[in-house]
């Protein structure tokens, strides 16, 4: 709008500088060529009959060519200027007749999340809080862009997002957080605004320079997020261990057996609850987490959507899990112990931090980049098949994709998969878009931003627990004394542990359909958890069992 006015400004301000030159110009030309002279208002009268194409009344026709030449010149500027206007000016006028108007006003909200700076960053913080039914609003300075997501169905107020009126009008005091994305605009302002209206309101920043987290944190914000450092982390946490066997009898892969099942799209649990993983549970066997959008997570939220960055970890035997296979609808991959080397492609931030994720978990890896320099092991191009086959792609465990360009992480992806077709490719994307064009390259996971930053939004909104680096889910067999003589409810003994029991181990053989089983003294529990989960199922059934 801004622009159609100083067009129009412009506009006008010409066309009433022309006709003043022409009427001088008629003027003078009528006095000296044709020997007649006219007043001022008389030659206005001829240069506007002229420039509208509404004829020329009496002075017509002009003897000699020079004031010809001048009425020709006056006519065809008066229609170059009609013919200009249809495009810049009416189209546009009726454009906005037909275009409904940004809201510059919503109904009254509460427990909601407000969104400043909307970017694809956001899309997937908005999916998740449309599937929890978390209410949201959009704030969007920009009168098009607001325009666009309210027609694309999105809750959206237009307003200056520095404004007190506006920020009074999106509910602020009963907000459960704003997130202000940082990455593409300078909301600064907008986040002085907020702390100095409502202090205790929680708010979050997205920052694409992590060395801008400082700012924001003087003005008040509560947590900086960088996206691309999480990026670089959950490819990093996605190589590490999660599971950690610490089992006296039981030897798993031989009675038991632990498998990841991805979730992809069209198959089973593909956009439902992630808690809906739990009907898996059915055919035996038992969900010990699932990694979604690189974290894992052992606490399975009705709040949280599984889609292809999804997979599921179930521990069971043979037959459940096969089970558990035809259920879901892909065959899953055996779960295995990170043991390195990993090839890390990449020496920007998301490269850097998943090397050092990885490193800080103890694997061992082989950074490539095009320039040498700390941490890099291998300098060359990502993308030729040289240099792979130097960072020891062939013997490899796994190849870490982390580029700055998706084309180039493409590449990348073709060549490492033509030089080693049997490794496991990582690969983290910028643009959602590329994610597709990553796995057909031959990638066997893949990370967006968007997805990442989306993520990163959710846990902390939410208070979602997810697994730190130094956290183990440990696979180990435990005394319960406190349940000798009840019934056994896995339900139950997960509800109040937060461990889900694996199996029953009764005279050396493993039992895993346990529900409505009367424990005994002499029988033992397969159970999962993490060390703070293990205490409390001690705490609360006693029994022993340690973890390493």
């Amino acid at each position: 709008m801004v622009k159609l006015t100083r067009r129009l400004a412009v506009y006008v301000g010409s066309l009433f500088l022309l006709i003043g030159i022409y009427t001088l110009a008629y003027r003078w030309g009528m006095a000296t060529y044709e020997g007649e002279s006219r007043t001022w208002y008389q030659s206005l009268e001829i240069v506007v009959q002229s420039m509208t194409t509404t004829g020329y009344g009496q002075d017509a026709p002009w003897e000699t060519r020079w004031m010809t030449a001048l009425v020709i010149l006056i006519q065809v500027t008066g229609i170059a200027y009609i013919v200009v206007a249809i495009p810049q000016f009416v189209v546009p006028w009726l454009e906005t007749l037909v275009e409904p108007a940004p809201p510059t006003e919503i109904d009254h909200l509460e427990d909601h999340v407000i969104v400043v700076g909307y970017t694809n960053l956001c899309d997937t913080l908005v999916g998740e809080l449309e599937a929890s039914g978390t209410p949201y609003v959009i704030l969007e300075g920009d009168e098009d862009r607001a325009r666009t997501l309210h027609e694309e169905g999105f809750r959206v107020l237009y307003g200056d997002s520095d404004s007190e009126s506006t920020l009074e009008a999106v509910d602020l005091s009963d907000a459960l957080a704003v997130v202000i994305d940082a990455t593409e605009r300078d909301p600064v302002r907008t986040t002085l605004t907020i702390e100095a209206r409502d202090p205790e309101a929680t708010v979050l920043a997205l920052v694409a320079d992590p060395g801008d987290a400082r700012y924001f944190r003087y003005a008040g914000v509560d947590e900086v997020l960088s996206p691309r450092h999480g990026l670089g982390k959950a490819l990093g946490d996605r190589l590490r261990d999660v599971i950690s066997p610490d089992l006296e009898t039981v030897e798993l892969g031989v009675e038991l057996d632990v498998r990841e099942f991805p979730v992809e799209p069209g198959l089973d649990l593909f956009g439902e609850p992630i808690a809906a993983s739990r009907r898996l549970e059915r055919t035996g066997a038992t969900v010990l987490g699932a990694w979604v959008r690189g974290d894992f997570v052992t606490t399975l939220s009705e709040g949280v959507t599984a889609d292809e960055n999804t997979s599921v970890l179930v521990a069971g035997t043979d037959a459940e899990l096969e089970a558990v296979a035809k259920r879901i609808g892909t065959t899953g991959v055996r779960y295995r112990m990170a043991s390195g080397p990993v090839v890390v492609l990449g020496e920007g931030l998301v490269g850097t931090t998943a090397r050092g994720t990885l490193e800080r978990a103890d694997v061992d890896t082989v950074s490539v980049g095009p320039n040498s320099g700390e941490g890099i092991d291998v300098v060359g191009n990502s993308t030729d098949e040289k240099t792979l086959l130097e960072a020891g792609i062939d013997e490899a465990e796994a190849v870490i994709v982390a580029l700055e360009a998706d084309d180039d992480a493409i590449l990348a992806t073709l060549a490492a998969r033509a030089v080693a077709p049997d490794v496991e490719i990582i690969a983290g994307a910028v643009s959602g878009v590329s994610v597709n064009a990553l796995r057909t390259a031959g990638a066997d996971y893949v990370l967006a931003l968007p997805n990442v930053a989306g993520r990163m939004l959710t846990m902390r909104i939410f208070e979602y627990e997810v697994m730190t680096l130094e956290d183990r889910l440990y696979l180990v067999e435990v005394d319960a004394p406190e349940l000798v003589g009840e019934e056994l409810s896995t339900a139950e003994l997960r509800r109040e542990s937060g461990c889900p029991v694996v199996a029953l181990e009764r005279r050396g053989e493993l039992e895993t359909d346990v529900d409505g089983t009367a424990f005994r003294r002499d029988d033992r529990l397969l159970v999962a958890g993490t060390d703070r989960q293990l205490d409390r199922f001690r705490e609360r059934f006693g029994g022993e069992g340690q973890t390493e």
